[in-house]
């Protein structure tokens, strides 16, 4: 086991472990299914729903699991499990037997796999970081997420040169090579409240204490909006406009992912210094979704590429101060006892929302066409923001560890 000096930098290299081969899939699964099977706007927001969808199960169930488990050897057997489907997957394909269905089913099985190991992860931060403040912790977490995303999406840009196979036998190299980081974690032992409690019962109760609590349930309000309004066009409609609009490949599509992890990156290293300083955390949050809408609204011109990836850059910082404000809020408002039930939730917010909007922007893109897919959720987003706005202290509340 490491000393208490070294575990956070374990936990570090475990999460760089998980989130470059993340960065990875990213822009290969959108690829595999727009460019090299060439499928319509509505296939590919079908099948970016499948990835996302597992989080609307399975993360209120692994974040209780979480709760009543060892997350440490939790986290291990999943960064196992996770390196298998794009083992089968890079087989596959050096045999020529790459289908729709196919992806399909990888997307739902790596969705859900995913969605046991984030509210695992999140248990353990506190346990990890007593030293360096959870602030700081989480955005020092949020910042080292996004880089191992960004490291993964400029892996990926090498798809249209190298093929997949390679990519996909990297992304299962770096989980195996993560479990030696997550070995040397500490053990985080179960809540004995979680454990005596019946399943539903247990589930039902992180609802319960999120909407009782008046900073957290506009935080996870507002997070499910990003998930629809803003992960949906992200995730479903910017592939399609790089296809049909700029004529691009995995190079402009890495370059629209570059542009936003790189800013969130920015973002959140620029609010390590200040984590402790803020304390308005909700006016931060608020400040930076509305700047998000009318990004949106400026990229449903389809201005010229340089442009559109400059306006991907500046979205990308507001997406780096809402997820690291909003995680903050959560891991400082949680009790021990249900965090990692919370946490699920935070995460159900972009993984539940997500596929939703996927859905529906792919449909609407299909319908009436890539602008109408990007100018609804922007007013979408616009109206769920004044609601929660007039109805919450989301503007005035404070947050102190």
């Amino acid at each position: 086991m490491a000393s208490s000096r070294n575990v956070f930098g374990f936990y570090l290299l475990g999460l760089a472990s998980w989130f470059v081969p993340l960065g990875i899939q990213m822009v290969l699964f959108p690829w595999l299914v727009a460019v090299v099977l060439h499928m319509d706007a509505f296939a590919v927001g079908l099948a970016q729903t499948a990835m996302m969808a597992p989080s609307l199960l399975f993360l209120p169930i692994g974040g209780l699991v979480a709760d009543r488990g060892n997350a440490r050897r939790l986290l291990l057997v999943y960064h196992v499990i996770y390196a298998l489907p794009p083992l089968v997957l890079a087989v596959v394909l050096a045999r020529g037997g790459l289908s729709y269905p196919l992806l399909i089913a990888y997307g739902v099985i790596t969705g859900g796999i995913g969605a046991f190991a984030v509210p695992t992860r999140d248990a353990l931060l506190p346990v990890v970081a007593k030293e360096r403040g959870l602030p700081r912790a989480v955005a020092l977490v949020t910042a080292l997420q996004f880089l191992g995303q960004l490291i993964g999406i400029a892996f990926a840009s090498s798809a249209d040169r190298f093929g997949a196979e390679p990519l996909l036998l990297l992304q299962a190299g770096l989980l195996l090579i993560g479990c030696l980081a997550v070995r040397a974690l500490p053990e985080a032992l179960p809540h004995p409240a979680a454990a005596s409690t019946g399943f539903w019962r247990s589930m039902a109760e992180g609802v319960v204490v999120a909407a009782r609590s008046e900073q957290v349930w506009p935080v996870l309000l507002i997070n499910f909006g990003v998930g629809v309004f803003y992960v949906g066009p992200f995730m479903a409609v910017l592939p399609l406009a790089v296809r049909d609009v700029y004529a691009g490949g995995a190079l402009e599509l890495s370059y629209v992912n570059l542009a936003f992890w790189a800013a969130t990156i920015l973002a959140s290293m620029a609010l390590v210094g200040l984590a402790r300083r803020l304390t308005l955390r909700g006016r931060l949050i608020a400040a930076a979704v509305s700047a998000g809408f009318v990004i949106l609204f400026a990229l449903s011109t389809l201005p010229p590429f340089p442009v559109f990836v400059g306006l991907i850059f500046v979205w990308g910082i507001g997406a780096g101060v809402t997820m690291t404000q909003s995680r903050t809020v959560v891991q400082i408002v949680a009790p021990a006892s249900h965090r990692a039930r919370l946490m699920s939730l935070f995460q159900l917010g972009i993984g539940g929302g997500g596929p939703i909007g996927a859905f529906l922007t792919g449909s609407i893109c299909a319908l009436w066409g890539l602008q109408a897919a990007m100018l609804l959720p922007a007013a979408g987003m616009v109206l769920l923001v004044l609601v929660i706005l007039f109805r919450s202290r989301l503007w005035s509340m404070r947050t102190v560890e």
